[in-house]
Order: C-alpha cells, then sequence, then structure tokens
C-alpha cells in the first residue's frame, strides 16, 4: 500500500507537465533582418507548427531562447544584447501559451583594425589591389558576419578566375572584444603562382588547321584569365560552324599551364528557312532563304535570300560570299549582289498640301548592286557592349527607272510632258555608281520580347566621284540609334534617332500646267542612297515613305521617336509615342512632321505583332491612320 501512495503522488505532481500545450511567440524591439533571423533561430517560434506539446519541452524551449537568440544576433554585430523571456499561461484551457520576447540589441560591434595581405603573384596583380580597395569591411563599419564571409568568397572567385589555383589562407580571423564593442581584423591570402594558357587539342572535325588556328585565340604562356577564356568560347559559338562547343580546361600542377580541350560537333552545312509577314506599309511578305555554313574546310561561306512584297510589286534577291582573311576569327572578304525590281512613281507634291499637284508618272525601277569589301569585329567597351561590326566596302550599282515602258501615261501625264518636255530625262533614267563606303554596327542587346533592353548604335559614310568612273558625285554620312530603357516589371521606353546628311546637286523645275505650279526640286542621288521616311517603322501617322521633298527621295534625313510601353499580360502590353521627322533637300527647310498615337504589342514567336494607331499633327484634315506589322523587314 506504501509503495502505491508514492506511484499516485509522483503521478499527481507530474501530471501538469505531461499536458498537451500549443504556444504563440511574440517578438519585439527588432524588426527587418534582425527579427527574421530571430524568427528562424528560436526553438519557440519552430513550435508554433505543433498542438501537442508537453508543458516541460514548453519551458525548456523557454529557457533555451535567451542563448538562441544571441546568436542570432551575433551575424548583425550585436554581442551583448539584453533578452527578456517571458511565458504566459492561457487562462482558459485549450488556449495558446504566449511567448514574449523582448530584445535590446545594444550596440553594435565595429570594426577598428585591418589587417589585409597579399602574398604570392597575386601581390604583383592589379586586380587584386582593386579588391583590397573595395573591401566591404573597412574601419568603422558594424561587424557584419554574413559580408565578412562574402568577401572571403569573393577574394577566393577571384583568385580562381585570375588562374591562381594553388591559393590559400594563411590567417582569416576575427577577433572581438564584446566588452569595448570592437573587432579585429586578420587575413592573410596566398595566392601562389599564377597558372598560364598552354596547348589545345581540338576533337575531329572536317576543317583545315589553318583555320581551327585562326578561330583560337588564346597565346600560349599567356596569363590564365577566365574572361579570355569566356571570350575564346564565344569565338567558337559566333564562327557559325558548330552545333555543340564545349571547352575542357585541364591544369598542369607541375608545370603550372592550363591545356585547352575543344569538344565540337560541326553543324548541318545547310540551313533553309522561310518567314511571311504583312503590314499596312508593305502588304504581305515572304522571305525564303539559304545558307550555306561552310563550303569548304577553310571556314567560306555563303548567304543567299529572296523576297517579295505585295506593295509596289518587289522583288529582291540577295547573295554573300564570305571568304576568312589573316589571323582574326571575325575578319573577312566579301562579295556581295543584289537584284531588286519594283514598280515606282515619279510624284507631284508640294509638301504644304496633302493631296499632290500633278498625277504621278508610274515606272519600273530596277537596281542591279555588286559590293566587294572587308568585314570584321572589333572589341570596343566589351564590358557593356557586343563587338563593334565593321564592313569596308566598294559598291558598284546600275539603276534604271523608266516610266514610258510602261506605255500607261493618263491624259494628265500626257498634257504636263507635253507642257514641260524638261520632266523626259527623270521619267526614263539609267544610273551607275561607283561608291567607296563604311558601315559600323554597335549592338548591346538583352533580352527577348518585352524584356528586350539595350541599344543599337549603326553608321555609315559613302561617297562617290565621277573621276572613278562613278556617274554622279556625292559624299553622305547616315546615323541611327535605338534604345530600349526597362524600367521596373511593367514599363519600358523605347527611345529611336535618326539622322543624314548627303553633299549632293539638286536640280530645280518649275512645272505648270494650266493654273497648277510647282516648285520640283530632284537630288542628283541615285533612288538607292536617297533618304525617305513615313510609315510603320519611322513616322507613324504617314503613309510609307511619304516624307520627303516632293516624296521623290531628299539628301537629308532627321528623325526622333519616343515611345512608352506598359505590359499588361505575359506577352502583350499597350503603347502610347510621339514621332517626328522628315527628309529633304534644304537644311533650311526642314519641315519636320508630327505625329502621335497609341498601340497595342504582342510578343510571338515569329516576332512582335504591333499594331499602331496614328494622328498626323501636321496633316490635321487627314482621318487616324492605322500601322499594322509583324514578322520581319523586307531583305
Amino acid at each position: 500500500m506504501a509503495l502505491a501512495r508514492r506511484l499516485l503522488l509522483i503521478a499527481l505532481l507530474i501530471s501538469p507537465a505531461l499536458q498537451a500545450a500549443s504556444v504563440r511567440t511574440e517578438i519585439s524591439g527588432v524588426d527587418g533582418e534582425l527579427l527574421a533571423n530571430l524568427r528562424a533561430s528560436l526553438s519557440l517560434v519552430r513550435a508554433e507548427r505543433f498542438e501537442d506539446l508537453s508543458l516541460w519541452r514548453l519551458r525548456q524551449m523557454a529557457d533555451d531562447a535567451r542563448e538562441e537568440a544571441r546568436q542570432a544576433l551575433r551575424p548583425f554585430g550585436y554581442y551583448r544584447p539584453r533578452i527578456q523571456v517571458r511565458l504566459i499561461e492561457p487562462d482558459t484551457e485549450g488556449e495558446h501559451w504566449q511567448a514574449n520576447i523582448e530584445v535590446n540589441p545594444g550596440r553594435a560591434v565595429t570594426v577598428t583594425e585591418l589587417r589585409l595581405e597579399i602574398l604570392g603573384g597575386g601581390a604583383e596583380d592589379p586586380e587584386f589591389d582593386e579588391w583590397q580597395e573595395e573591401w566591404p569591411l573597412p574601419t568603422g563599419q558594424v561587424l557584419d558576419h554574413r559580408i565578412w564571409r562574402s568577401g572571403l568568397q569573393s577574394l577566393e572567385r577571384l583568385a580562381e578566375a585570375r588562374g591562381y589555383f594553388d591559393a590559400h589562407f594563411d590567417e582569416r580571423r576575427v577577433i572581438v572584444d564584446p566588452d569595448q564593442r570592437e573587432a579585429e581584423i586578420r587575413l592573410k591570402y596566398d595566392t601562389g603562382e599564377r597558372y598560364r594558357f598552354g596547348h589545345y587539342e581540338v576533337s575531329e572535325t572536317p576543317f583545315g588547321t589553318r583555320l581551327m588556328n585562326r578561330l583560337h585565340t588564346l597565346e600560349a604562356d599567356d596569363p590564365y584569365d577566365i574572361e579570355e577564356l569566356d571570350r575564346q568560347r564565344e569565338v567558337l559559338v559566333r564562327s557559325g560552324l558548330f552545333e555543340r562547343v564545349v571547352v575542357e580546361p585541364e591544369r598542369d600542377t607541375e608545370q603550372r599551364r592550363v591545356n585547352l580541350h575543344y569538344q565540337l560537333r560541326e553543324r548541318p552545312p545547310n540551313t533553309w528557312r522561310s518567314t511571311v509577314g504583312f503590314g499596312t506599309d508593305t502588304g504581305a511578305r515572304l522571305q525564303l532563304g539559304w545558307t550555306r555554313h561552310y563550303l569548304s574546310s577553310r571556314g567560306n561561306r555563303l548567304d543567299t535570300a529572296f523576297g517579295a512584297q505585295q506593295r509596289r510589286e518587289e522583288f529582291v534577291l540577295r547573295s554573300e560570299y564570305q571568304h576568312p582573311r589573316g589571323d582574326r576569327p571575325s575578319e573577312f572578304l566579301t562579295a556581295g549582289a543584289v537584284l531588286r525590281s519594283e514598280q515606282d512613281n515619279f510624284r507631284f507634291y508640294d509638301e504644304n498640301r496633302v493631296e499632290p499637284v500633278f498625277e504621278a508618272f508610274s515606272g519600273r525601277r530596277e537596281q542591279a548592286e555588286l559590293t566587294f569589301g572587308r568585314l570584321q569585329e572589333r572589341r570596343l567597351l566589351t564590358e557593356h557592349f557586343q563587338p563593334l561590326e565593321e564592313r569596308l566596302f566598294l559598291s558598284l550599282l546600275d539603276e534604271s527607272f523608266d516610266a514610258f515602258r510602261e506605255g500607261s501615261f493618263s491624259s494628265e501625264n500626257e498634257a504636263l510632258l507635253e507642257a514641260n518636255p524638261e520632266l523626259a530625262p527623270f521619267l526614263q533614267t539609267d544610273t551607275t555608281a561607283v561608291a567607296l563606303g563604311a558601315r559600323w554596327r554597335l549592338p548591346s542587346i538583352r533580352g527577348t520580347g518585352f524584356n528586350t533592353r539595350g541599344l543599337v548604335l549603326q553608321a555609315q559614310l559613302l561617297g562617290a566621284h565621277e573621276s572613278i568612273g562613278s556617274d554622279v558625285s556625292f559624299a553622305q554620312a547616315w546615323g541611327s540609334g535605338r534604345w530600349h530603357l526597362r524600367f521596373g516589371e511593367r514599363h519600358k521606353l523605347l527611345l529611336r534617332g535618326e539622322i543624314g546628311y548627303t553633299e549632293a546637286d539638286t536640280r530645280r523645275l518649275d512645272i505648270e500646267l494650266d493654273d497648277r505650279i510647282l516648285d520640283l526640286a530632284i537630288t542628283d542621288l541615285p533612288e538607292r542612297y536617297r533618304f525617305k521616311t513615313g510609315g510603320d517603322r519611322t513616322v507613324r501617322g504617314y503613309g510609307y515613305e511619304n516624307l520627303s521633298t516632293n516624296r521623290n527621295g531628299a539628301n537629308h534625313l532627321l528623325v526622333g521617336s519616343v515611345e512608352y510601353e506598359f505590359r499588361v499580360g505575359e506577352n502583350w502590353s499597350l503603347a502610347a509615342f510621339a514621332d517626328i521627322g522628315n527628309a529633304f533637300n534644304d537644311l533650311d527647310q526642314r519641315k519636320l512632321k508630327r505625329g502621335v498615337g497609341v498601340g497595342f504589342r504582342w510578343y510571338t514567336m515569329i516576332g512582335p505583332l504591333q499594331i499602331d494607331i496614328a494622328q498626323a499633327l501636321d496633316d490635321v484634315d487627314q482621318p487616324w491612320r492605322l500601322h499594322f506589322t509583324i514578322g520581319t523587314q523586307l531583305l
């Protein structure tokens, strides 16, 4: 009986500790990252998920909470916090216990002494000097152990990237005096000797040794640099010869060399492509293309394409041959040909009127152009831009326009020609131009669809002179830029500018018929080199290429555009824009035309579908104009 009484007494004493309980924890005195780390570190917070804790375990967690909180605050530099923990029993059975934790983190420990020392080859490497200058925990800074660890990791990454593969820490310590709130950082890092690039090997390919040496840009014994290795990989990919490129570095620890093994799989030699599109300016469009990526083991290539569009019954056949030149992987000799045929008009417009002064003469315009040149890429501002593409070329152009061949003059055409016989030479032309030129393209583009951002800059210089066999003499400069600026997840600003100047003769004619008079200004430039603007992709609100002196093309060009785009859905957005521009022969009479409107964008696999409704502000009597495009432009 005595034993039974003792067991009953023990059960009565411990029964409260065995009761099931749940808890809710409230932390005061801190916020932000401190609060988040406390909640992630406290057992009391994790216990909120359970509904059947024993009271004994709950009280044990409350006792542990002070030390857990102290440890959670130390990474942020707080070594002497004051912490109070209170466990409050619920008033009624079944309710949660309440754990209140009051935290006063106190004054944080700051760095009072800093010793950073780089030994070995890295001591003479300016990249490590820059790393020391940017060390994130200088004296006076709060000791944040996360930043300390991040600084160590950045040092190890730098050593790896620069080829110091034997680097190690001789010392890395943080000495803390919690009472004085002071910390001393001691860091000694021995980089060892820097590795260098060694030889390279290539898996079996159909390409010759000379071509592969040309594509290998790294010199033996050059210091190892991961950025140079990445550029080498990019050269192989951009060559267009391979569908699979794997560059495997192999370290030779005895010679301190990094040898490279290229695992390459050549791409199929032929690529066929076809695209369709539509635009209010052009009507339906069709393009067919064939690329022979390598004609031989030397890596020479041929690209040929045919395009047709409904408006003006335009047909284009283009072909370009590229032959590797020199030791640079991105340098080629080029030869190209373009044949173009389209229905065109010789127009009679007064810029101060919407309607033509006289009916246009319709005729067939044909162009045949041969170009010979050099293509190469230059690396400029490599941190922000892709390689600069440079083309130097000689162009041989034969261009003709014949309105008489059509034999479909209207009665007004016949009367106008009879009254103004000086028009005849302009209605049947055959021009040869021999021009020397240079073209540059500098892109910095990232992302696709709405997420496209960056810019593309382009420029061209072109000149011709009668002394080298050209029928006309002129000098021309042109430049353009497109900027895609995205801010936030839904907002984007598109800026576009274009400018052109030509030094060329202009002929003026006073055309009269009945009581109508027109001052007609015609540049001597071949149609191929004349500036025009207006339409879906330039100054919206106006017809396709309807902005130029008398609408026959001009010597000079000035265009600007600003567009705001708001992303509504995953692949579609709304836009508002303002465009301005014109093409003109007289710099003193630019008469820039303005257009404003709104639009819709849908980003598809074949390119963006773009619908714009625009109003020509300088042709206010004209209705709003619809601009619709999908797919790419004609060749």
